[in-house]
């Protein structure tokens, strides 16, 4: 049986620093165009019929790949690990910006299933937990953002620099 790896690595693999950015993209591109999935769910909810689902089905498409790519996210996080916050921090620093990774995974996969749970099932209940979810995690992403900045120019570590150069593989 494989297991995980136990050091942790020096900075990320190229194949994890891909799908950070490429989660990071699906994910604005969700929240910039949702309104066309709002429009379909209302119509659907009405029995009324909607001829622009092409919109929606867009959004339930991306919806569904960004949960894959987080599935594959947190395997590859699992086998080769991340890591280890910068000593040089002040704790709290360290402990917030773990507790914002923890909550990112979190909406990564609960955007996409109740998302999924309201389209396919017209359940009210899933919707409005996706809308709230969405309004949560817009400021949790500008957080994330602030966060690896000030990590970056007030902490001076290379916490930005590691998601954007991959660790080569002799660096390990």
């Amino acid at each position: 049986m494989l297991m995980p790896r136990r050091v942790a690595p020096r900075g990320y693999s190229l194949l994890q620093i891909i799908l950070h950015w490429t989660i990071a993209l699906l994910v604005i591109v969700q929240l910039l165009v949702n309104e066309g999935v709002q429009d379909a769910f209302k119509h659907r909810s009405d029995g009324r019929p909607f001829d622009g689902e092409t919109g929606a089905l867009l959004h339930i498409a991306i919806g569904l790949t960004i949960f894959a790519l987080a599935v594959l996210r947190l395997a590859i996080r699992f086998w080769r690990g991340v890591p280890e916050p910068h000593s040089t921090n002040p704790p709290l620093v360290n402990f917030a910006g773990q507790a914002a990774h923890v909550l990112l995974y979190a909406f990564l996969f609960a955007m996409p299933l109740t998302g999924a749970i309201a389209w396919f099932t017209g359940l009210e209940l899933s919707a409005e937990l996706h809308e709230l979810g969405r309004l949560i995690l817009i400021p949790l992403i500008a957080l994330h953002a602030l966060g690896a900045l000030a990590e970056h120019f007030l902490f001076h570590t290379n916490s930005l620099t590691r998601m954007l150069k991959p660790q080569s593989a002799k660096a390990r």
